[in-house]
């Protein structure tokens, strides 16, 4: 393997919506990236957005060897279900086989997280310190992730952040578009919070994390819930399509019902997002 060329030589792990954001932030903040996909064809494109393609998939331990040494990583690959394996399979499995076995670990790693985690469903306030009992298999997939890095960090004297990313939104991806578009009605319980980071925001986290010398999990989301009604009726007067109508979930809603607070981000990482709330952000999503 290869030793990075310098002390800033970073391995972002999924070379996806948020991997491809927090590579170029990472590039212009004066990092050399690598970045790894399981398929061969997006080589030249990432070639050309400057970072080091890496031929990785993250349930293939043969692969471990393509890693190279670097001073971080930013754990961040993608769960695909047409791959037909278990949530936990990927996201536990892959990450255990990386940190056990992979030839150059580095100094720090950062694991992009998700806010269902937290099981909370009556509206409240919940932060780094609220109990965490997931009801879905990825919420407690990436609990256990989460608490396996915190442990491998420990003994082997290394530095883990973990980001727990409330829902993703931006350019390509505004939820829930074409049903809003087409007038169709939505299945949720409209009167429930949402909580949401715009995927550029997402990615500045990831470089604040990169940056500073704290350890520990950080909630990373707007600076302002919303009410799942009022999210698709701002959606409609956006997209000039009609006024929202709502429908009963067709399954248990298991998206929880919680407000999720950054303050800890904010303050601990000095992160601010640029769009605090979904009323700025989904303008930037056309």
């Amino acid at each position: 393997m290869a030793s990075p060329e310098s002390a800033k030589s970073l391995l972002v792990v999924g070379f996806g919506y948020l991997g491809q954001r927090a590579a170029h932030q990472a590039l212009k903040a004066g990092w050399k990236v690598y970045a790894t996909s399981r398929r061969i064809e997006k080589k030249a494109e990432m070639e050309s957005a400057g970072v080091e393609f890496i031929h990785f998939d993250i349930t293939r331990p043969e692969d471990l060897d393509h890693l190279p040494a670097s001073s971080a990583w930013i754990w961040s690959p993608a769960f695909d279900r047409r791959q037909g394996l278990p949530v936990h399979e990927v996201i536990v499995g892959g990450l255990k086989r990386a940190l056990n076995q992979a030839p150059g670990l580095p100094q720090k790693v950062i694991y992009t997280s998700t806010t269902s985690v937290y099981h909370q469903s009556g509206g409240e306030w919940v932060d780094e310190t609220s109990t965490t009992e997931p009801r879905t298999d990825s919420g407690k997939a990436n609990l256990e992730a989460e608490q396996f890095l915190t442990s491998w960090a420990v003994e082997q004297g290394r530095q883990a952040i973990i980001l727990r990313l409330s829902g993703l939104y931006g350019p390509g991806r505004w939820i829930r578009r074409a049903s809003i578009q087409a007038g169709e009605p939505i299945a949720c319980e409209p009167d429930t919070w949402l909580n949401l980071v715009h995927i550029d925001d997402a990615a500045s986290a990831c470089l604040a994390a990169l940056e500073t010398k704290e350890s520990g999990t950080f909630c990373i989301t707007d600076n302002q819930p919303i009410l799942r009604r009022e999210f698709y009726e701002t959606s409609a007067r956006l997209l000039q399509a009609p006024a929202p109508s709502f429908t009963p979930p067709t399954s248990p809603d298991v998206a929880g019902n919680k407000r999720v607070s950054n303050q800890k981000a904010r303050e601990k990482l000095a992160w601010k997002p640029k769009f605090g709330d979904v009323n700025t952000g989904l303008l930037d999503c056309f």
